[in-house]
Protein backbone atom coordinates (compact mmCIF):
# COMPACT_ATOMS: atom_id res chain seq x y z
CA UNK A 1 0.00 0.00 0.00
CA UNK A 2 1.49 3.34 -1.04
CA UNK A 3 1.66 6.13 1.52
CA UNK A 4 -0.70 9.05 0.90
CA UNK A 5 -0.13 11.19 4.01
CA UNK A 6 3.28 11.02 5.67
CA UNK A 7 3.83 13.11 8.81
CA UNK A 8 7.26 12.88 10.39
CA UNK A 9 8.72 14.45 13.52
CA UNK A 10 5.88 17.01 13.76
CA UNK A 11 6.32 19.56 16.53
CA UNK A 12 3.82 22.36 17.22
CA UNK A 13 4.37 25.11 19.77
CA UNK A 14 2.47 28.24 20.74
CA UNK A 15 4.29 31.23 22.20
CA UNK A 16 3.35 32.33 25.73
CA UNK A 17 0.43 34.73 25.72
CA UNK A 18 0.23 37.85 27.87
CA UNK A 19 -1.25 36.96 31.24
CA UNK A 20 -0.46 33.24 30.97
CA UNK A 21 1.75 33.38 34.04
CA UNK A 22 5.12 31.64 34.37
CA UNK A 23 6.25 29.17 31.75
CA UNK A 24 7.61 29.17 28.23
CA UNK A 25 6.08 28.21 24.92
CA UNK A 26 3.33 25.59 25.01
CA UNK A 27 4.43 22.53 23.05
CA UNK A 28 1.24 20.71 22.07
CA UNK A 29 2.74 18.14 19.69
CA UNK A 30 5.99 16.29 20.44
CA UNK A 31 7.65 14.68 17.40
CA UNK A 32 4.51 13.04 16.03
CA UNK A 33 4.83 10.47 13.24
CA UNK A 34 1.70 9.45 11.30
CA UNK A 35 1.25 7.63 8.01
CA UNK A 36 -1.97 6.96 6.11
CA UNK A 37 -1.93 4.71 3.05
CA UNK A 38 -4.17 5.11 0.03
CA UNK A 39 -7.60 3.74 0.82
CA UNK A 40 -6.59 2.99 4.43
CA UNK A 41 -8.63 3.93 7.49
CA UNK A 42 -6.53 5.12 10.44
CA UNK A 43 -7.78 6.23 13.85
CA UNK A 44 -6.35 8.56 16.47
CA UNK A 45 -7.71 8.15 19.99
CA UNK A 46 -7.01 9.89 23.29
CA UNK A 47 -8.38 12.25 25.91
CA UNK A 48 -9.44 15.78 25.05
CA UNK A 49 -6.33 17.93 24.68
CA UNK A 50 -4.00 15.06 23.75
CA UNK A 51 -3.17 16.54 20.32
CA UNK A 52 -5.56 14.65 18.03
CA UNK A 53 -7.21 17.70 16.48
CA UNK A 54 -3.95 19.67 16.42
CA UNK A 55 -2.42 16.94 14.27
CA UNK A 56 -5.33 17.13 11.83
CA UNK A 57 -5.33 20.92 11.73
CA UNK A 58 -1.59 20.92 11.07
CA UNK A 59 -2.10 18.56 8.14
CA UNK A 60 -4.85 20.81 6.75
CA UNK A 61 -2.80 23.99 7.26
CA UNK A 62 -5.45 25.39 9.59
CA UNK A 63 -3.38 26.09 12.70
CA UNK A 64 -3.44 29.66 14.08
CA UNK A 65 -0.81 31.98 12.61
CA UNK A 66 0.91 32.10 16.01
CA UNK A 67 1.74 28.38 15.85
CA UNK A 68 5.39 27.43 15.36
CA UNK A 69 5.46 24.25 13.24
CA UNK A 70 8.49 22.02 12.65
CA UNK A 71 8.80 18.66 10.96
CA UNK A 72 7.47 17.31 7.70
CA UNK A 73 3.93 16.88 6.34
CA UNK A 74 3.93 15.21 2.92
CA UNK A 75 0.79 14.55 0.88
CA UNK A 76 1.23 12.25 -2.11
CA UNK A 77 4.92 13.16 -2.34
CA UNK A 78 4.46 16.94 -1.97
CA UNK A 79 5.78 18.76 1.12
CA UNK A 80 3.06 20.88 2.76
CA UNK A 81 5.00 22.36 5.68
CA UNK A 82 5.73 26.00 5.00
CA UNK A 83 3.20 26.42 2.18
CA UNK A 84 1.28 29.69 2.20
CA UNK A 85 -2.47 29.90 2.64
CA UNK A 86 -3.04 30.36 -1.09
CA UNK A 87 -1.24 27.13 -1.96
CA UNK A 88 -2.98 25.25 0.88
CA UNK A 89 -6.36 26.55 -0.30
CA UNK A 90 -5.80 24.73 -3.58
CA UNK A 91 -5.22 21.50 -1.63
CA UNK A 92 -7.91 21.83 1.04
CA UNK A 93 -11.17 20.47 -0.26
CA UNK A 94 -9.60 19.16 -3.46
CA UNK A 95 -7.02 16.70 -2.08
CA UNK A 96 -8.03 16.62 1.60
CA UNK A 97 -11.52 17.09 3.02
CA UNK A 98 -12.38 17.56 6.68
CA UNK A 99 -15.49 16.89 8.76
CA UNK A 100 -15.34 19.10 11.84
CA UNK A 101 -16.59 18.44 15.36
CA UNK A 102 -19.38 21.02 15.53
CA UNK A 103 -21.43 21.36 12.34
CA UNK A 104 -23.06 24.65 13.35
CA UNK A 105 -19.72 26.42 13.66
CA UNK A 106 -18.38 24.67 10.53
CA UNK A 107 -21.26 26.01 8.41
CA UNK A 108 -21.86 29.64 7.48
CA UNK A 109 -25.21 30.59 9.09
CA UNK A 110 -26.05 33.23 6.46
CA UNK A 111 -25.50 31.09 3.34
CA UNK A 112 -27.74 28.34 2.03
CA UNK A 113 -26.62 24.73 2.29
CA UNK A 114 -26.66 24.33 -1.49
CA UNK A 115 -24.38 27.32 -1.96
CA UNK A 116 -21.94 26.04 0.66
CA UNK A 117 -21.68 22.58 -0.92
CA UNK A 118 -21.31 24.13 -4.38
CA UNK A 119 -18.55 26.55 -3.33
CA UNK A 120 -15.71 24.04 -3.58
CA UNK A 121 -16.92 22.87 -6.99
CA UNK A 122 -16.90 26.42 -8.29
CA UNK A 123 -13.47 27.23 -6.86
CA UNK A 124 -11.60 24.01 -7.66
CA UNK A 125 -13.28 22.97 -10.93
CA UNK A 126 -14.37 26.40 -12.21
CA UNK A 127 -17.90 25.13 -12.73
CA UNK A 128 -20.61 27.65 -13.61
CA UNK A 129 -23.01 28.35 -10.74
CA UNK A 130 -25.89 26.36 -12.21
CA UNK A 131 -23.85 23.21 -12.79
CA UNK A 132 -22.17 23.49 -9.38
CA UNK A 133 -25.56 23.75 -7.68
CA UNK A 134 -26.86 20.76 -9.64
CA UNK A 135 -23.92 18.69 -8.41
CA UNK A 136 -24.43 20.02 -4.88
CA UNK A 137 -28.03 18.78 -4.92
CA UNK A 138 -26.81 15.32 -5.99
CA UNK A 139 -24.23 15.35 -3.18
CA UNK A 140 -26.83 16.32 -0.60
CA UNK A 141 -29.01 13.46 -1.79
CA UNK A 142 -26.00 11.12 -1.53
CA UNK A 143 -25.61 11.96 2.15
CA UNK A 144 -29.31 11.47 2.88
CA UNK A 145 -30.76 14.94 2.24
CA UNK A 146 -32.95 14.60 -0.90
CA UNK A 147 -34.08 17.88 -2.45
CA UNK A 148 -37.79 17.02 -2.24
CA UNK A 149 -37.45 17.19 1.56
CA UNK A 150 -34.33 19.32 2.03
CA UNK A 151 -34.20 22.18 -0.42
CA UNK A 152 -30.70 23.49 -1.23
CA UNK A 153 -32.18 26.91 -0.37
CA UNK A 154 -32.39 25.98 3.31
CA UNK A 155 -30.12 27.61 5.88
CA UNK A 156 -28.19 25.64 8.53
CA UNK A 157 -30.46 26.77 11.39
CA UNK A 158 -33.38 25.07 9.64
CA UNK A 159 -31.75 21.65 10.03
CA UNK A 160 -31.13 19.37 12.98
CA UNK A 161 -27.62 18.67 14.26
CA UNK A 162 -27.40 15.37 12.40
CA UNK A 163 -28.67 16.95 9.19
CA UNK A 164 -26.14 19.76 9.48
CA UNK A 165 -23.36 17.21 9.89
CA UNK A 166 -24.54 15.53 6.69
CA UNK A 167 -24.13 18.88 4.93
CA UNK A 168 -20.57 19.16 6.32
CA UNK A 169 -19.84 15.66 4.99
CA UNK A 170 -21.22 16.64 1.57
CA UNK A 171 -18.91 19.68 1.52
CA UNK A 172 -15.91 17.51 2.47
CA UNK A 173 -16.72 14.98 -0.27
CA UNK A 174 -17.68 17.45 -2.99
CA UNK A 175 -14.37 17.51 -4.88
CA UNK A 176 -13.50 13.84 -4.43
CA UNK A 177 -10.51 14.22 -2.10
CA UNK A 178 -7.95 11.46 -1.63
CA UNK A 179 -8.14 11.79 2.16
CA UNK A 180 -11.10 12.48 4.44
CA UNK A 181 -10.30 13.66 7.97
CA UNK A 182 -13.19 13.18 10.39
CA UNK A 183 -12.55 15.06 13.64
CA UNK A 184 -14.97 13.83 16.30
CA UNK A 185 -17.76 13.82 13.69
CA UNK A 186 -20.46 12.64 16.10
CA UNK A 187 -19.92 15.19 18.88
CA UNK A 188 -23.23 16.44 20.40
CA UNK A 189 -25.32 13.98 18.37
CA UNK A 190 -27.61 11.40 19.95
CA UNK A 191 -26.61 7.75 19.81
CA UNK A 192 -28.85 6.80 16.88
CA UNK A 193 -27.67 9.72 14.75
CA UNK A 194 -24.04 9.00 15.71
CA UNK A 195 -24.36 5.50 14.27
CA UNK A 196 -25.92 6.82 11.06
CA UNK A 197 -23.15 9.39 10.56
CA UNK A 198 -20.39 6.82 11.16
CA UNK A 199 -22.04 4.38 8.76
CA UNK A 200 -22.32 7.13 6.15
CA UNK A 201 -18.64 8.08 6.44
CA UNK A 202 -17.55 4.44 6.19
CA UNK A 203 -19.82 3.83 3.21
CA UNK A 204 -18.80 6.83 1.12
CA UNK A 205 -15.07 6.48 1.78
CA UNK A 206 -15.20 2.79 0.83
CA UNK A 207 -17.19 3.51 -2.34
CA UNK A 208 -14.85 6.30 -3.44
CA UNK A 209 -11.63 4.56 -2.38
CA UNK A 210 -10.72 7.45 -0.06
CA UNK A 211 -8.32 7.18 2.83
CA UNK A 212 -9.90 8.00 6.20
CA UNK A 213 -8.32 9.58 9.27
CA UNK A 214 -10.85 9.15 12.09
CA UNK A 215 -10.25 11.19 15.25
CA UNK A 216 -12.15 10.26 18.39
CA UNK A 217 -11.95 9.92 22.15
CA UNK A 218 -14.24 6.88 21.82
CA UNK A 219 -12.47 3.55 21.50
CA UNK A 220 -15.70 1.99 20.22
CA UNK A 221 -15.75 4.35 17.23
CA UNK A 222 -12.11 3.54 16.45
CA UNK A 223 -12.78 -0.20 16.71
CA UNK A 224 -15.69 0.02 14.26
CA UNK A 225 -14.20 2.32 11.63
CA UNK A 226 -10.43 1.84 11.33
CA UNK A 227 -7.82 -0.66 10.13
CA UNK A 228 -4.98 0.86 12.14
CA UNK A 229 -4.88 3.15 15.17
CA UNK A 230 -2.67 5.52 17.13
CA UNK A 231 -3.10 6.33 20.81
CA UNK A 232 -2.02 9.86 21.76
CA UNK A 233 -1.21 11.26 25.17
CA UNK A 234 0.00 14.81 25.89
CA UNK A 235 0.99 15.42 22.29
CA UNK A 236 2.85 12.12 21.88
CA UNK A 237 1.93 8.90 20.08
CA UNK A 238 2.31 6.31 22.84
CA UNK A 239 0.99 3.24 21.01
CA UNK A 240 0.32 2.35 17.38
CA UNK A 241 -0.66 -0.72 15.41
CA UNK A 242 -3.42 -2.59 13.61
CA UNK A 243 -6.67 -1.87 15.42
CA UNK A 244 -7.43 -5.52 16.16
CA UNK A 245 -3.89 -6.07 17.44
CA UNK A 246 -3.94 -3.05 19.75
CA UNK A 247 -7.33 -4.01 21.17
CA UNK A 248 -6.25 -7.60 21.73
CA UNK A 249 -2.88 -6.68 23.31
CA UNK A 250 -3.10 -3.23 24.88
CA UNK A 251 0.51 -2.55 25.74
CA UNK A 252 0.61 0.99 27.14
CA UNK A 253 -0.89 1.64 30.60
CA UNK A 254 -2.63 4.73 29.19
CA UNK A 255 -4.36 2.66 26.48
CA UNK A 256 -5.46 0.21 29.15
CA UNK A 257 -6.74 3.10 31.26
CA UNK A 258 -8.83 4.40 28.37
CA UNK A 259 -10.28 0.93 27.84
CA UNK A 260 -11.09 0.53 31.53
CA UNK A 261 -12.86 3.91 31.57
CA UNK A 262 -15.34 2.87 28.88
CA UNK A 263 -18.86 2.46 30.35
CA UNK A 264 -19.86 -1.19 30.36
CA UNK A 265 -23.35 -2.47 29.67
CA UNK A 266 -25.38 -2.64 32.82
CA UNK A 267 -23.04 -0.30 34.69
CA UNK A 268 -25.71 2.31 35.40
CA UNK A 269 -27.50 1.29 38.55
CA UNK A 270 -25.19 -1.69 38.99
CA UNK A 271 -23.39 -0.30 42.02
CA UNK A 272 -19.97 -0.05 40.33
CA UNK A 273 -18.08 3.21 39.88
CA UNK A 274 -16.72 4.12 36.46
CA UNK A 275 -12.95 3.66 36.31
CA UNK A 276 -10.85 6.81 35.91
CA UNK A 277 -7.22 7.64 35.23
CA UNK A 278 -5.89 9.49 38.30
CA UNK A 279 -3.79 12.63 38.11
CA UNK A 280 -3.53 15.47 35.61
CA UNK A 281 -2.25 15.86 32.06
CA UNK A 282 1.18 17.56 32.14
CA UNK A 283 1.37 21.31 31.54
CA UNK A 284 2.46 21.80 27.89
CA UNK A 285 4.56 24.81 28.99
CA UNK A 286 6.66 22.77 31.40
CA UNK A 287 9.93 21.13 30.29
CA UNK A 288 9.40 17.44 29.57
CA UNK A 289 11.61 14.91 31.32
CA UNK A 290 11.00 11.18 31.15
CA UNK A 291 7.75 9.51 30.12
CA UNK A 292 4.88 12.05 30.06
CA UNK A 293 2.49 9.47 31.54
CA UNK A 294 4.77 8.52 34.45
CA UNK A 295 3.04 10.75 37.09
CA UNK A 296 -0.28 8.96 36.40
CA UNK A 297 1.04 5.47 35.67
CA UNK A 298 0.58 2.56 38.11
CA UNK A 299 3.66 0.85 36.64
CA UNK A 300 6.03 3.82 36.72
CA UNK A 301 9.50 3.29 38.14
CA UNK A 302 12.46 5.61 38.57
CA UNK A 303 13.63 5.08 35.01
CA UNK A 304 10.28 6.31 33.68
CA UNK A 305 10.75 9.68 35.42
CA UNK A 306 14.21 10.20 33.93
CA UNK A 307 14.36 8.63 30.45
CA UNK A 308 12.00 9.01 27.49
CA UNK A 309 10.87 5.66 26.04
CA UNK A 310 11.31 5.03 22.33
CA UNK A 311 8.67 3.46 20.08
CA UNK A 312 9.64 -0.20 20.47
CA UNK A 313 8.12 -3.21 18.64
CA UNK A 314 5.51 -5.09 20.65
CA UNK A 315 3.71 -7.24 18.10
CA UNK A 316 3.00 -7.46 14.34
CA UNK A 317 3.08 -3.84 13.18
CA UNK A 318 2.51 -2.85 16.83
CA UNK A 319 4.77 -0.36 18.68
CA UNK A 320 4.60 1.14 22.15
CA UNK A 321 6.46 3.88 24.02
CA UNK A 322 6.76 2.22 27.41
CA UNK A 323 9.61 0.64 29.37
CA UNK A 324 7.25 -1.80 31.12
CA UNK A 325 4.41 -2.60 28.70
CA UNK A 326 1.64 -4.98 29.66
CA UNK A 327 0.98 -8.28 27.96
CA UNK A 328 -2.46 -9.19 29.22
CA UNK A 329 -5.02 -9.92 26.52
CA UNK A 330 -8.38 -8.18 26.11
CA UNK A 331 -11.41 -8.86 24.01
CA UNK A 332 -11.89 -6.20 21.38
Amino acid sequence: MSVLLDIRDLVVEFPPAHGDGPGGAARVLHHVDLRVGRGESVGIVGESGCGKSMTALAAMGLLPVSADVAGSIVLDGAELTGLGDGAMSRIRGRRMGMVFQEPMSALNPVRTIGDQVAEGLRLHFRLPPGEALERAVALLERVGLPSNRFSPALYPHQLSGGQRQRVVIAIALACGPDLLIADEPTTALDVTIQSQILDLIAEVTAEEGMALLMISHDLGVIAETTDRMLVMYAGTVVEEGPTTEVFAHMAHPYTRGLFAAMPARGLIGGGRRLATIPGQVPDPRAPRVGCPFAPRCPRARERCRIDTPAADPFGPGHTVRCFYPGREEHAA
